[in-house]
């Protein structure tokens, strides 16, 4: 039997992540995440939108907006599709001045 090893990377985090994000299993996406870290592979702003969209989908709007604050810390940029989904998620745990507060703040 021929055994195929499969590297671990940026790309293939993001479809993982992704699926969850389809599940709605926001947890299971945010062990990913930090898998991810403790290997040493690089999240990018598609994994952390990703990650902010599943816990979007999962209602979790604290969760959105720690991924939100990580981006920064990590120095991945945050875009209008990371500003979005963390307001939807605001906006589904009824955090209307979150929200307003994360609009003021979106990226041109």
């Amino acid at each position: 039997m021929v055994q195929r090893r499969v590297d671990l990377d940026t790309i293939f985090f993001n479809a993982a992540i992704t699926a969850c994000e389809e599940c709605f299993e926001w947890a299971k996406a945010l062990q990913l995440l930090n898998v991810m870290v403790q290997r040493t592979v690089e999240p990018d702003a598609i994994t952390f939108n990703a990650a902010i969209s599943t816990c979007e989908k999962g209602a979790n709007w604290e969760k959105a907006l720690q991924l939100l604050r990580a981006m920064g810390q990590r120095k991945v940029r945050s875009n209008t599709i990371s500003f979005s989904a963390a307001i939807s998620a605001c906006e589904k745990g009824c955090q209307w001045e979150r929200a307003l507060y994360l609009f003021g703040m979106m990226p041109d």
